[in-house]
């Protein structure tokens, strides 16, 4: 599956609101009571999340997200490095855990040391 072909799956999820799409990020959010559909498509994409919800991020989880503003415990990371570029998702929970908000990213993004 391609990243362009992942961003299409995602679309056929009931998406509440399209925040922003260009080549290489799509941004959205997805009601909780459709989260679940999300994770699969995600994971056939990722595999297993980088960071899972719940766990505090480490050092290596930290480098990766920096450039997307960080990743908190609450929220999920996904992340993979394929051919020079990096390929990441992230869910970020609203505080009242009626929705999430999902950012994809593909570029040469800096892994900071």
């Amino acid at each position: 599956m391609t990243f362009e072909e992942l961003v299409i799956q995602l679309k056929k999820l009931p998406l509440e609101e399209l925040r922003k799409e260009y080549d290489g990020y799509f941004e959205f959010v997805v009601s909780g009571e459709h989260i679940q559909k999300l994770y699969p498509v995600l994971e056939k994409y990722f595999g297993v999340p980088f960071k899972p919800p719940g766990i505090e991020p480490d050092l290596k989880v930290e480098n990766v997200a920096k450039d997307f503003g960080g990743v908190r415990k609450q929220q999920t990371l996904y992340h993979v490095q394929t051919n020079g570029l990096s390929h990441c998702a992230m869910i970020w929970p609203w505080n009242d855990g009626s929705r999430v908000t999902v950012k994809l990213a593909r570029g040469a993004v800096q892994i900071h040391p």
